[in-house]
């Protein structure tokens, strides 16, 4: 059964399609709403939105913040939905987290230098024309450069980039309570992404969360392995009825990949949907906006 997506990325991050091609692809499978869930900033959502209307899709704006995780975890995203894409802070961070992103990427490529493959920072800065500065844009020029060492992107990350990988270095990102007020600050609503990837420390970021007022939780999205285990889906749906979180979800789409999920293949259904705009509307009394 198809699913309303909420977490999907454009070319604005790390994506490989527009706004307007996500768009298309999502009227094609007759997804009623969507969202597009960029790293770091909002600037895919205005052109989305125009091309949503014309389908008559239900658009969301949204954004995915990166937070600074604790040692013992290697990604924590906190997704916004809701959105205005036009609020100073939501900019601001967008600035902020180029600038991380640039430092995080001349430390990989540090790195893969001290591993003997000839990549430099500005080979990535002229090929993305000063625009990304992501993992996967530094894999394409590994791709480019050695095809006799790596068959495909997957390799990349698996030796390389990814989280267990050689050249690997720890995001760095905002404070997660300031992701959250900036996410509220904005209009939006927070959920923690894909939480699976938080290992053990699951519950423990959970916990704190929901402290800090966070909304929501993505309960069926995309892993990168093969399925989210039962058991853990079952604690995480109990552990959102506890704490009063909203559920979201969705594939975390960026590109067609032999083998990966595909937008709609994962996310909410209309009924969730309907509840989780419910919550936002309440949230917007509450604040007065």
């Amino acid at each position: 059964m198809t699913k309303i997506d909420l977490h999907i990325h454009s070319n604005h991050s790390d994506g490989d399609f527009s706004p307007k091609e996500l768009v298309e692809m999502v009227s094609n499978k007759k997804i009623i709403a969507m969202a597009i869930t960029d790293h770091d900033k909002a600037t895919a959502n205005k052109e989305a939105e125009i091309y949503a209307k014309q389908k008559k899709i239900e658009y969301i704006p949204g954004i995915e913040i990166t937070v600074t995780p604790p040692e013992e975890i290697k990604e924590l995203h906190i997704v916004g939905l809701f959105i205005d894409s036009e609020n100073e802070e939501i900019k601001k961070i967008s600035e902020k987290h180029k600038r991380y992103s640039i430092e995080t990427a001349k430390k990989i490529i540090e790195k893969l230098n001290k591993l003997g493959y000839e990549i430099s920072f500005e080979e990535l800065y002229n090929k993305t024309k000063g625009k990304h500065f992501g993992r996967p844009f530094i894999a394409k020029i590994l791709l480019e450069k050695y095809p006799d060492k790596f068959l495909e992107r997957s390799q990349v990350f698996d030796e390389l980039l990814g989280k267990n990988g050689k050249a690997f270095v720890l995001p760095k990102g905002t404070d997660l309570k300031k992701a959250i007020e900036i996410i509220h600050n904005a209009g939006g609503i927070a959920i923690v992404a894909h939480p699976w990837y938080l290992k053990d420390k699951t519950f423990e970021i959970l916990k704190e969360f929901v402290s800090l007022k966070g909304d929501g939780i993505e309960i069926d999205y995309s892993p990168k392995e093969k399925s989210i285990p039962i058991d853990l889906r079952k604690k995480l749906e109990c552990f959102a009825k506890e704490n009063n979180l909203i559920i979201s979800g969705g594939t975390d789409f960026h590109r067609i990949e032999e083998g990966k999920k595909e937008i709609g293949d994962n996310g909410i259904s209309k009924e969730e949907f309907i509840k989780l705009k419910e919550y936002y509307q309440s949230c917007k009394c509450l604040l007065n906006l």
